[in-house]
């Protein structure tokens, strides 16, 4: 199958990658963006993938690994130890070096069930641009404490000129702003009038206790228009679901979400937060034998050295017997991000792993935290 793999970076933090016939007919294509995410409340790079697709006619020839062996290259040369994806096959993306590691969950129930908080109707309703800096601050300061993925924003990130969906900005006594809501209504038309079916959160972030009060106060204002709320996704902000009284009435869906591999090791593990208190741990990792990407910054003998927050990674002699665990990447991701681990007894179930101690200092670092990305990239 002749073709040519042709690369084009539209804006200095994006690639695009097209595979073409010899008519310059497109047979398969993907983008990856470079953005800063959070990590338990440190910003660091990360790959974006999205619109990875070929056409039928074109698939199983193996034009997405040329696309990743080009993305991979990229992230490579721009430093990028981290990359992401919203996968359509885990088994297929597995491949490739990515492993699951956040979910997206949706909380429905009748807005009857927020009767523990008091209405609060004192809410101020964002158009235009004019608040897109305060929720900007609200969003990255919520992200930065503790969370995994979340994308870093900017102002003009916010859909306040979107005529569906609506934002609401809370403000604390002091009048700084601690809290925000989109949201937006459901509803058809029946015989004569408009039946509003549900209320569909789509953002909920609240930095204390009193602001998410506030917020919940206010969505219980919709109610005898309402009858039901749909939280959209909640995953980075479990303290939702900690607030809910009315177990009963709520369901509770889990979709399996993002996929994410480790591109660089030793730069990962440089780039993360680690506790105050010293540790230290060793991992031999491997690179999955039909990865795109290059094993030679994914297969080692790593020991990690931390204190105070930061870390020194020393790459060991290959034949180095004295590790604690070995761990493919997609393993070791997994492990990395906490996803439903805690600790040693329940991650040694993961596939591809070899124990040879408990790692504490491993798990200390890496412990699990709330992980999620309200957008679709």
């Amino acid at each position: 199958m002749s073709h040519t793999i042709q690369t084009h970076i539209p804006y200095p933090s994006a690639l695009h990658v097209t595979a073409v016939d010899e008519n310059g007919q497109r047979m398969s294509s993907g983008g990856l963006t470079i953005r800063p995410i959070h990590f338990g409340g440190k910003e660091i790079l990360c790959g974006a993938v999205g619109g990875v697709g070929t056409e039928p006619e074109y698939r199983r020839g193996g034009l997405v690994r040329e696309i990743f062996t080009e993305m991979a290259a990229e992230c490579d040369r721009r430093a990028v130890p981290l990359t992401i994806l919203h996968p359509f096959s885990f088994a297929y993306y597995r491949a490739f070096g990515f492993e699951r590691v956040a979910d997206h969950r949706v909380l429905e129930f009748p807005i009857t069930a927020l009767n523990f908080v008091p209405r609060y109707p004192d809410l101020i309703r964002c158009t235009g641009d004019t608040h897109n800096t305060e929720l900007a601050q609200v969003y990255n300061t919520f992200a930065a404490d503790g969370r995994h993925l979340m994308f870093t924003r900017t102002p003009n990130h916010f859909p306040t000129g979107d005529n569906r969906k609506k934002v609401y900005l809370s403000r604390d006594g002091e009048g700084r702003p601690d809290g925000y809501v989109i949201l937006e209504i459901e509803n058809y038309f029946s015989v004569n009038r408009m039946v509003s079916v549900n209320l569909h959160i789509h953002e909920l972030i609240a930095l204390t206790d009193e602001a998410m009060t506030k917020l919940l106060g206010f969505i219980r204002m919709f109610e005898g228009e309402m009858e039901t709320v749909k939280m959209e996704n909640i995953a980075m902000i479990p303290e939702v679901e900690l607030r809910l009284r009315h177990y009963m009435h709520t369901s509770i869906t889990i979709l399996p979400d993002i996929m994410a591999r480790i591109n660089d090791v030793k730069l990962f593990f440089e780039s993360v937060p680690y506790p105050a208190e010293a540790g230290t741990f060793t991992v031999k990792t491997t690179e999955p034998p039909r990865s795109p990407w290059s094993g030679e910054k994914t297969n080692g003998v790593w020991r990690v050295t931390y204190r105070n927050g930061t870390a020194a990674v020393e790459k060991l002699p290959d034949d180095t017997e004295d590790y604690d665990f070995a761990a493919d990447i997609p393993a070791l991701t997994q492990l990395a991000f906490g996803y439903d681990s805690y600790g040693y007894d329940y991650a040694r179930h993961t596939e591809h792993t070899e124990w040879r101690t408990k790692a504490p200092d491993f798990f200390r670092a890496f412990p699990r935290r709330p992980a999620g990305i309200f957008e679709h990239f």
